[in-house]
């Protein structure tokens, strides 16, 4: 199979996949020329980092290629989604990137338990006139263990914030329609072992019983969180997004804010990527990061042995 590797590619993940049989060009192809030529040169495969931006209608173009590598740290689930639609294979590096994913959940939840979103942006200003005030302002946070925390959808990453939120002393629910039960032993990097009991429960009860909720779909769902749902919770402090664009409602995110309906929120994906909502940018119970979730030293390193033993696998 003849790949091109449109971003660029090391000469020892290139050696590892012609070693197993596949063609690597490399080549730099301007997005308007890509179709043309893929077509000319009879590419199969393509395979991006973080340069080549496909979209909708690029994919329905390229409908000949019968796989693409995705081996950035950047996921769109919405466009993995269609282009398996298309019949063309996605291969992606979820497990090595689940990690880093579930850590950035964790990061936004004890932000935004401790408040710091608003005692970082108010110390540099204020620290050495007020300290004594806000001091008094910020000693109101609240602890994770012992709470509960919502799952919609058990990904890779799903898993692994319930993994940690366990080993946090906290509760868990989660909902996904497709796994009715999670039941796993895990190794840490320590040697610590635990094992996760877990079953589905309905979205209405998870959303109604948690005080944090956290959305790890494993495919792209429009507002899984919006008014309706949030209507339904009873004892919700926090909303972490570091899934994708869309998968919170943004509107009904920012009114439960400005209503003190919401202790906080963990944005890291936004609707309106790269340019988000001003009224999100500026919310201050908000904790905020710009789509580096997936992105971490260790999560670029692992991708490419995720990568290669995936395309092994397809080879074969």
């Amino acid at each position: 199979m003849k790949i091109l590797a449109n971003d660029g590619i090391s000469q020892e993940v290139k050696l590892a996949l012609e070693k197993i049989g596949y063609e690597i060009v490399e080549v730099r192809v301007a997005h308007e020329q890509l179709f043309n030529y893929i077509h000319k040169n009879k590419i199969e495969g393509l395979l991006l980092q973080n340069g080549t931006l496909l979209n909708k209608v690029m994919i329905n173009e390229l409908k000949e290629l019968k796989v693409i590598v995705y081996a950035g740290t950047s996921i769109e689930l919405e466009l993995i989604d269609y282009i398996s639609s298309k019949g063309i294979h996605v291969v992606w590096a979820e497990e090595a990137l689940a990690n880093a994913t579930a850590e950035m959940v964790f990061a936004h939840l004890f932000t935004g338990c401790r408040l710091l979103q608003e005692s970082n942006r108010n110390m540099p200003l204020e620290g050495d006139s007020s300290f004594k005030s806000l001091q008094e302002s910020y000693s109101t946070g609240i602890e994770l263990a012992g709470k509960t925390l919502g799952i919609i959808g058990m990904s890779k990453a799903g898993e692994l914030v319930a993994q940690k939120a366990l080993a946090l002393g906290m509760h868990v629910l989660y909902c996904d329609k497709d796994i009715d039960s999670l039941r796993a032993d895990y190794v840490l990097p320590n040697n610590v072992q635990f094992r996760v009991e877990l079953d589905s429960s309905p979205i209405e009860k998870v959303v109604h019983d948690a005080h944090f909720l956290t959305v790890h779909t494993r495919h792209f769902e429009r507002y899984v969180l919006n008014k309706e749902s949030f209507d339904q919770a009873h004892h919700l402090m926090g909303v972490i997004n570091c899934a994708y664009p869309e998968a919170v409602n943004e509107v009904a995110l920012v009114d439960m804010a400005n209503e003190e309906r919401l202790l906080f929120a963990g944005v890291d994906r936004f609707e309106e990527e790269p340019k988000p909502a001003i009224q999100v940018l500026m919310q201050p119970a908000f904790s905020l990061s710009p789509n580096i979730n997936t992105s971490t030293d260790v999560s670029k390193m692992l991708i490419w042995d995720e990568i290669i033993e995936k395309m092994q696998l397809l080879r074969n």
